[in-house]
């Protein structure tokens, strides 16, 4: 997509803001100009910080945003209204903001509507002038610090002065004419070889499953994959739209992944869960999708490297750069906020705890996440209530398709259709979306942690050198072959993964041990109950 130009006036501000400006231009086809009439003439919107004046009918959108706040005060709940102005996602919702100062309220013009209240005074207009949307929010723009990212300020208990300008360059970029959202539960550590484990109990979580809309994927540690369990394994093959696995870790050792720095460690530790993982769907005639989720949470980029080279679709994570000693915050600030981080050229796809605050799925479904939500078996330990309300709320962020994570994976993509040409920006590495009808294609791939040698790009099977972008992106402008109704893009490593020594298929004594600790720990605690 070509970027859109806005007027950020006046200059001091822009000045002022420049870090903040600078990560909205990584997330969002945009580029800030300065308020000189020539500027302003070109420009394809207008924000207006504290203080400025607006230009008298810009003809362009544009968002005045308001002046000094309220005195500082308690936390402050904003209520949205229900209205086609929003973004659905935002619609109805009541979200509390915990660290700004309360906003002072506004007097709506005439045909202005209110978007957003708070104590039941408008703090956020929008209105109309000859068809162009002009919007007015009593927010104050945030001020990103050293080490700050974007996503910090648009989350749980502080989003409100952020998320005017977000929505305002969501709407004149053409981000909300997104696909339907996507949703998943995944339940960390279960095995398949009973009919239950712990609190789980196969064929009612499939019924639940069923009754309520959901998809619960189990992420299942390749060690215990040696005896597959008939009957829990049918339930699986029975009810594949509902219940699906994945990859959690291979011996499930605290920070497996995290620890293997080496290539040969790496690809010793993801060759063997591959092995473990074949073995198994060959015995049980079911298929485990190529996503991992990595035992608590970390993994080295050598072995996200190594996941990449074999294969793997994603990684599921709740951090971008799943490794403790990253610093670097400072030259990516949108992590956290695109629909996922490509390390080494493996999307990591962002996930969410089932027992923190549901209200951060607003946001995430805002920017166009995949919604994976994990929890653990001891978390339905009373009942899949948690899953029935989460599901409830995830219903009213929007159209929702409840999907398995390695679809979600497949399908992590954002495309933008016209007469003439169409951008996909690829998420994903094996997309695979419905073809665009314009007659040519313009592949974005986002910018790439530590690539090493760029990954080759293949569209419908054929290769394609990628050009590299100044800003680290890159792009392949071709032609849209109408052979099929199905587009496929594809990022492949190009050395192919490194043969390793598999002989840990067998397993040694103590991850043996410690898994039978656990497992009956869980088993016995459940039986407790």
């Amino acid at each position: 997509m070509s970027s859109v130009a806005v007027a950020a006036i006046p200059d001091a501000a822009r000045a002022g803001h420049r870090p903040l400006l600078a990560a909205l231009e990584q997330a969002y086809p945009v580029r800030f100009v300065g308020g000189s009439d020539a500027e302003l003439a070109a420009a394809g919107a207008v924000i207006a910080f504290p203080g400025a004046r607006l230009p008298e009918r810009p003809g362009v959108p544009s968002l005045v945003l308001g002046g000094e706040p309220a005195a500082a005060g308690s936390p402050f709940q904003v209520r949205m209204h229900d209205r086609d102005g929003l973004a659905p996602p935002l619609r109805g919702q009541r979200l509390v903001e915990r660290t700004a100062p309360p906003p002072r309220p506004l007097v709506p013009a005439a045909g202005q509507e209110v978007l957003a209240a708070v104590g039941g005074a408008p703090v956020w207009l929008r209105g109309s002038d000859g068809g162009i949307a002009r919007e007015t929010a009593a927010a104050v723009p945030p001020t990103l610090e050293h080490g700050d990212l974007l996503r910090d300020h648009l989350t749980v208990g502080r989003f409100w002065s952020l998320l005017p300008i977000v929505h305002f360059l969501q709407g004149i970029c053409g981000e909300r004419a997104q696909p339907p959202l996507r949703a998943c539960f995944v339940i960390d550590d279960p095995n398949i070889r009973w009919a239950s484990y712990g609190s789980i109990r196969y064929r009612e979580l499939a019924a639940d499953a069923r009754e309520h809309g959901y998809h619960v994927a189990v992420a299942t540690i390749p060690l215990d994959l040696t005896l597959p369990g008939h009957r829990a394994a049918a339930v699986f093959r029975e009810h594949p739209r509902r219940l699906s696995l994945a990859v959690h870790g291979n011996d499930h050792l605290r920070l497996e992944l995290a620890r293997a720095e080496g290539e040969r460690e790496a690809n010793r530790l993801v060759a063997t869960a591959i092995a473990r993982v074949e073995r198994f769907e060959c015995r049980a005639g079911l298929r485990i999708e190529r996503v991992m989720c990595p035992p608590h949470g970390g993994c080295s980029l050598a072995t996200l490297r190594s996941l990449f080279a074999h294969g793997f679709l994603g990684l599921a994570a709740s951090r971008p750069f799943p490794w403790n000693e990253f610093g670097e915050q400072d030259d990516w600030p949108t992590a956290g906020w695109l629909p996922a981080q490509l390390n080494g050229g493996l999307p990591v796809l962002p996930r969410y705890r089932l027992a923190n605050d549901v209200d951060d799925l607003v946001f995430r479904a805002l920017l166009g996440q995949p919604l994976i939500i994990y929890c653990h078996q001891a978390d339905l330990r009373s009942g899949l209530d948690p899953f029935r309300e989460a599901a409830a709320r995830v219903g009213r962020l929007g159209d929702v398709e409840w999907t398995s994570l390695g679809e979600m994976a497949r399908r992590n993509v954002s495309v933008h259709d016209s007469d003439e040409l169409a951008t996909v920006t690829l998420y994903s590495r094996d997309a695979r979306v419905r073809r665009p009808r314009a007659p040519r294609l313009r592949i974005e791939v986002p910018r790439i942690y530590e690539p090493g040698r760029a990954p080759a790009l293949w569209v419908d099977g054929v290769a394609h050198d990628v050009e590299p972008l100044p800003d680290g992106r890159g792009v392949v402008t071709i032609a849209n072959g109408h052979g099929s109704e199905l587009l496929r893009v594809q990022l492949v490593a190009a050395d192919g993964a490194v043969p390793a020594d598999v002989a840990a298929v067998r397993p040694g004594a103590w991850p043996l041990a410690r898994r039978a600790m656990t497992e009956g720990r869980d088993r016995i605690a459940q039986a407790v109950r």
